[in-house]
This record gives C-alpha cells, sequence and structure tokens, in this order.
C-alpha cells in the first residue's frame, strides 16, 4: 500500500526529530566543534542527504536547539507555581522548576556551547539576548510579587532577577561539569539559599520597627 501524504510528514517530522536528539546528545558530550553532521546523521540512524533534507547547515540545527531550549524555559515561568500555591511557595517552586534538568540531563552541557557559540555567532548571541531578557522581566515580576505579598524583602527585585538567572547559570555549569569538589545541590536547596536571606530580612526586628 502507498504512503500517504500524511504518512510521509510523519515520517518527516520523526526524521527531524531524531536528528534533533542525536545533536542534543552529541553536543552535549563531544561539544559543537567535535560533531560533524556525519556524525549526528549516524546517531540518529540515517543519510547525510537526510540531514540535509532538514537542516542546511551544522549552524541551523544548533539554532534550532536553541529554540527549543529558550522555549522550554520561558515556558516553565509562564507557568509559574501549581494552582493554590501561597505566595512563597509560588515563588519557591517557580524558580526551582527553572532551575531544574532533572528530566533532561543533556541540556547544562549544550548550554554551554550556546554560550561558547555566541562569542561568533551573532545569531545565537541575538537569540540568548533576548531569551535572557524575556526571563529577567519574568522574574522581576515574580519577585516583585513576592515582595507586596510580604514573603521576601528586595531593594531591587530587578537585581533579585539578575542574581536569579546568574544562579540558573553558575547552577547549570555546576551540573554540566560533574560538582567538583562536592555534591551538587538540587534545585530546591539552590532556591532556599538564595531565598531564605530575603525571607529573614522581613522578619527581622529592625524592618518590623522600621515599619511601625
Amino acid at each position: 500500500m502507498p504512503k500517504t501524504t500524511i504518512d510521509r510528514f510523519e515520517q518527516r517530522k520523526l526524521t527531524r526529530a531524531k536528528l534533533i536528539d542525536a545533536a542534543l546528545r552529541l553536543f552535549s558530550t563531544s561539544g559543537y566543534e567535535h560533531a560533524t553532521v556525519d556524525d549526528i546523521s549516524q546517531a540518529a540512524g540515517y543519510s547525510k542527504g537526510a540531514y540535509y533534507f532538514h537542516f542546511s547547515t551544522k549552524d541551523d540545527i544548533l539554532l534550532e536547539l536553541l529554540r527549543i531550549w529558550t522555549d522550554g524555559r520561558s515556558t516553565v515561568l509562564a507557568q509559574g507555581a501549581g494552582t493554590g500555591a501561597g505566595p512563597r511557595e509560588a515563588l519557591h517552586e517557580t524558580l526551582a522548576n527553572f532551575f531544574s534538568y532533572t528530566d533532561a540531563p543533556q541540556w547544562p552541557g549544550v548550554l554551554l556551547e550556546f554560550w561558547a557559540q555566541a562569542v561568533r555567532n551573532q545569531e545565537v548571541s541575538k537569540r540568548l539576548t533576548q531569551a535572557y531578557a524575556s526571563w529577567r522581566k519574568q522574574l522581576t515580576e515574580a519577585f516583585a510579587s513576592a515582595a507586596v505579598a510580604g514573603v521576601i524583602h528586595v531593594e531591587s527585585a530587578d537585581d533579585a532577577a539578575a542574581v536569579a538567572l546568574a544562579a540558573h547559570d553558575g547552577y547549570s555549569v555546576q551540573i554540566a561539569i560533574g560538582s567538583p569538589g562536592g555534591k551538587a545541590m538540587t534545585p530546591a536547596e539552590l532556591v532556599d539559599s538564595l531565598l531564605t536571606p530575603l525571607e529573614t530580612a522581613v522578619a527581622s526586628p529592625e524592618r518590623q520597627a522600621a515599619a511601625r
């Protein structure tokens, strides 16, 4: 029986997905510079021709991975915390989810490749800059909401957002290189280390007295 148009479309989607997954694995373990189009094609189980049907260059698949990663992190922030969470729990859950790569452990290694390529690839740099600006805005709003609710004290919600993004990047590097010097924190532990001082500031007698 001949394949229908839908069958061919689904097959192409599957081929593209397998190529992307292969590139994710190889860039995470071998690095972008060392992984070749041949390597990606073979790891996905396809010919080089199949690769070039979907991607014109190796840069193209790197940009597709960058799109998938940034879209995924943006979705995590947009979803925020689960329904019914209080202000404190909502901020903790949002940050912990943003920091976590438990379900996709290859990503931290690929983040190193994104950052390295951003130095010499203008399109990668532009997309990273846009994504981080968007995340900083979303995180600023999250910190500001928590401050208004009285669960944390921050002098600047924007600065707190910048620190959270730096913590995300540092944590990703720690995961990627294997936590030299000790056991890595969990995302929840990292969030606690960031927010506990801000929560303590709310409860300090000096601030309570100043508020009277």
